[in-house]
């Protein structure tokens, strides 16, 4: 009995020391609320001692727009964030390109964004690129960014986004990548996107995307990625899309759209070649919407 007795107090000491208990667990989360909060005073601590007025390589109404970015997504906490609210050079701060005076790129790719993209990010009106992936990024896509007619690249896929993908995209005539997979956006593929003549990648995979797909899209005859796997969306393929003749990669597996038969279609399916990742349903005809066999 002493033995077993004094192997469970040996035990006990060696997993006390390598297992955290449930009063050390319960800590852990009370400091990484008080460590999100630290965060969020010394980001408005920062953008207080900050000025625009004292920037002059772009615009003030561009720098505010930065510094807005900043705060609501807790710019403090950013795995890198050098020169950012320090020098009035806002070509020095990470992530951000200067081209002829204004702001052309905004590159914070797994940075440790947290919160929601501000509507003030309009007043970016030179931007050509826009990449927030990977962060946690939440809230709407703001309608303001439709604003911006220079915008070229949309990149906010791996983030926590929701609502619905705005129709208000048609609007950005020179718009060639829209790069939106693995968020939590709902609602259905806007008809609109089809008016998008620049568009050379749509990238909605692993959301909650439903409905059927727009015939419009096969207006947008320079796609050549359409990557809307893992989302709920149904019914045919529109035969609209043979008109997509530049298309190399279309993934649209783990949904439950279906292929039509008619040798158009087929013809423009063998076009793809390797890069058609598809469901395997067949539809009835290309006036069906429900898939009967699958192959």
């Amino acid at each position: 009995m002493k033995k077993i007795l004094l192997f469970l107090i040996t035990l006990s000491f060696f997993t006390s020391l390598f297992l955290p208990n449930a009063t050390s667990q319960a800590n852990d989360g009370t400091d990484d609320a008080a460590n999100l909060q630290a965060i969020r005073a010394q980001t408005l601590a920062d953008v207080k001692s900050f000025s625009c007025d004292a920037v002059t390589v772009v615009p003030v109404s561009e720098c505010e727009a930065l510094v807005d970015l900043y705060l609501s997504t807790n710019g403090a906490g950013w795995l890198k964030k050098n020169n950012w609210l320090i020098s009035p050079d806002i070509s020095t701060w990470f992530g951000i390109t200067v081209t002829n005076q204004h702001v052309s790129v905004i590159e914070l790719y797994g940075n440790n964004l947290i919160g929601e993209i501000p509507a003030t990010i309009s007043q970016l009106s030179s931007l050509i690129e826009l990449c927030l992936t990977s962060n946690q990024v939440s809230g709407p896509i703001p309608d303001s960014i439709s604003q911006i007619s220079t915008l070229e690249k949309l990149s906010l896929d791996s983030n926590i986004l929701s609502g619905s993908i705005p129709e208000s995209l048609t609007s950005l005539p020179n718009l060639s990548k829209i790069s939106l997979g693995h968020n939590r956006l709902t609602g259905t593929i806007p008809a609109s996107l089809g008016d998008l003549t620049a568009l050379t990648r749509l990238e909605i995979h692993d959301n909650e995307i439903s409905g059927e797909l727009p015939e419009s899209l096969g207006q947008a005859t320079n796609l050549q990625y359409l990557i809307i796997f893992s989302n709920p969306l149904e019914g045919n393929i529109p035969l609209t899309y043979i008109n997509l003749i530049h298309v190399t990669d279309f993934y649209f597996f783990k949904t439950q759209l279906c292929e039509p038969t008619s040798p158009e279609f087929i013809s423009w399916k063998a076009l793809v070649g390797d890069g058609w990742n598809g469901t395997d349903l067949i539809c009835m005809d290309y006036h069906c919407y429900m898939p009967i066999i699958s192959r």
